[in-house]
């Protein structure tokens, strides 16, 4: 009850402020949350958008930092993601169910660095939440990761009855979803204890499951233990097919932790096939994609590439790669069994450069850690064959039980069944006459809407086509008029002009008036006539001047002003006297302007100049 009602008060907080921001936070949150295990890159453009705005409620931004943390694990970057899950445990501080989920997420970012201890410990404050809040879902689920540890460290005996206790959760809540993952993480501690059959079973189940719930990531991971349970096998074409499609996945997510782990397994495959040129090469390129992620998993990587490189006598680049590995600084938190192959190889590799302190001591260490697995295993086998015999007497007694009960069980479901089915018949025959009435109603108010909806278009259609011909024909009118008054003004100076030029050749005669005459010259010289019509003319045709010269570079600035007249329909007789030449003239100039801009038609060159 008490979990229902923290939701309702989660999403109403969410709800509040998604309607005060104008922007639909619980939209964005469903959309990330439904990619973020398919296409993360998607996921967390929704996420970005969240977080871009301020002041938001303290739900959604705990949300929004888990999410982006889920994202960063996707992508191999641990170290992101212990950030953005310990940012969203301080939003989710009186959240007690959201700070529980975000401390699983968290732990999976110290077990994958291998601080298993840091895991540990914040598991165990999730599942103190957990219990409190009797969240079995987060109990089974933190159960699944608390055997992800012990495995790692190599405590299967632990990890197994983690699993088993998840799984009667999840089977007990029917809820078989979930069950999905931590069948999975059983396969993995099946595979470490090398049962092999039963691990393939595992990881074939899972990946079907997982195909079908669409979550690809977790399927490829997966798909990569197959391979590596299949390698143990011997199928070896198997382990090729399965870890090839693993690769190929993981390039989708561009989770980089995850594709060295495939590179690697490919390794193994070509080394146990003694295609050792092939096998380094995989190798080499596994640690180019793990050496910057500086994951634990780079201890076992090396140790194989190590071994692979002494095989053939390559001790130097074998020191260079330990040299690689000694500066990670990772060996300390890799777990016991990859720290001794490591040890080993390494010891092997100073035995062939003859650095012979150097391998006595890598041997010392891989003696001792040798020592430590074999009494763990001695104790593990002691406890197989007890917890055994102990399985198998509880079950004799449980199945005298389970017929018992199966019998009354059956007798009270038959009951039950047949009263509930009653209850059902009636509620789905209601049910259908509401829908019914519904979909009527819904039908007629929807065909209202819509001719409403085409009514108001219509109209407003009409105005804005009214509206948009009367501003046209207002911009014509002006342009209109502002020519004809450029016209004017063209044909003003050209009679101006004229007379001018009148009185200057009735001087000629006169010898008197030769000062005059020389003053009349001045004067035309002196008035800017082009100048007020270029002026007026550009303000008109703001682009004709520099669209003439861009087209047809061959035309001179005088060309360009003989064009503007003929663009204001001037005549060539009215062209000639405001130029001050002849009629001939006018008709020569135009045909060379249209020789340059190589048109033969007037009708063609008249309309260019019309439409510029």
């Amino acid at each position: 009850m008490n979990i229902k009602v923290y939701f309702a008060i989660l999403l109403i907080s969410t709800i509040g402020y998604s309607q005060k921001s104008g922007f639909d936070f619980v939209k964005a949150e469903k959309k990330a949350r439904a990619l973020i295990s398919k296409n993360p890159d998607s996921a967390i453009v929704f996420v970005k958008q969240i977080l871009s705005h301020k002041n938001l409620h303290d739900t959604i931004y705990g949300s929004s930092y888990y999410l982006y943390g889920v994202y960063s694990g996707f992508k191999g970057n641990n170290d992101s993601l212990i950030y953005y899950q310990k940012k969203s445990i301080a939003y989710f501080a009186n959240y007690p169910i959201s700070k529980a989920k975000s401390l699983l997420n968290l732990s999976i970012g110290y077990r994958d660095k291998a601080d298993y201890k840091t895991a540990i410990k914040h598991l165990g404050e999730a599942l103190e939440i957990a219990q409190k809040n009797k969240n079995n879902l987060g109990i089974a689920m933190i159960y699944g990761e608390l055997a992800s540890n012990y495995t790692y460290m190599l405590e299967y005996d632990k990890s197994i009855d983690y699993l088993l206790k998840a799984l009667d959760i999840l089977k007990a809540d029917k809820n078989f979803k979930r069950a999905t993952p931590i069948k999975q993480k059983l396969g993995n501690t099946y595979l470490n204890k090398k049962n092999f059959k039963f691990a393939i079973d595992l990881f074939r189940e899972s990946m079907i499951e997982f195909k079908q719930q669409d979550a690809l990531k977790n399927y490829y991971i997966t798909e990569i233990n197959l391979a590596d349970a299949l390698t143990q096998s011997n199928d070896m074409k198997g382990a090729r097919t399965a870890i090839t499609d693993a690769l190929a996945g993981m390039k989708t997510f561009d989770d980089k932790a995850m594709i060295g782990m495939c590179f690697s397994k490919l390794g193994n495959l070509e080394r146990d096939q003694k295609h050792y040129d092939a096998a380094a090469i995989n190798y080499k390129k596994a640690l180019i994609y793990l050496i910057p992620l500086k994951t634990n998993w780079i201890v076992s990587v090396a140790a194989d590439y190590i071994k692979l490189l002494n095989t053939q006598k390559k001790h130097k680049e074998a020191l260079d790669v330990i040299t690689s590995i000694e500066k990670l600084k990772v060996l300390n938190s890799a777990n016991l069994e990859d720290k001794m192959q490591y040890n080993n190889a390494t010891a092997d590799a100073y035995s062939g450069s003859d650095s012979a302190d150097k391998a006595i001591e890598a041997y010392k260490k891989t003696i001792a850690m040798k020592d430590s697995i074999s009494a763990i295993e001695k104790q593990m086998a002691i406890d197989e064959v007890q917890a055994k015999f102990q399985t198998e007497l509880q079950h004799e007694k449980n199945v005298v039980l389970e017929a018992n009960n199966k019998a009354l069980q059956k007798t009270m479901e038959t009951e039950e069944a047949r009263k509930w089915l009653l209850v059902a018949a009636r509620v789905f025959i209601l049910l259908l006459v509401l829908f019914f009435l519904r979909s009527y109603w819904l039908k007629n108010k929807l065909q209202k809407e819509a001719l409403k909806t085409a009514a108001s278009e219509k109209s407003l259609l009409e105005q804005q086509h009214y509206h948009e011909q009367e501003l046209t024909n207002a911009q014509r009118e002006i342009i209109n008029e502002k020519q004809r008054e450029l016209t004017a003004t063209a044909l003003r100076m050209a009679n101006y002009q004229d007379g001018v030029m009148d009185v200057i050749n009735k001087c000629d005669t006169n010898a008197k008036v030769t000062d005059v005459k020389k003053e009349l010259l001045q004067l035309v010289k002196q008035q800017d006539y082009w100048k007020q019509f270029e002026t007026r003319f550009n303000s008109l045709h703001p682009e004709f001047g520099y669209t003439l010269s861009t087209k047809f570079a061959k035309l001179t600035k005088n060309d360009i002003e003989f064009c503007s007249l003929l663009k204001l329909n001037l005549s060539n007789k009215e062209i000639a006297s405001l130029l001050q030449i002849s009629h001939e003239s006018t008709i020569t100039k135009k045909y060379r302007i249209k020789k340059k801009m190589e048109i033969n038609d007037d009708e063609e060159f008249e309309k260019l100049l019309m439409e510029i």
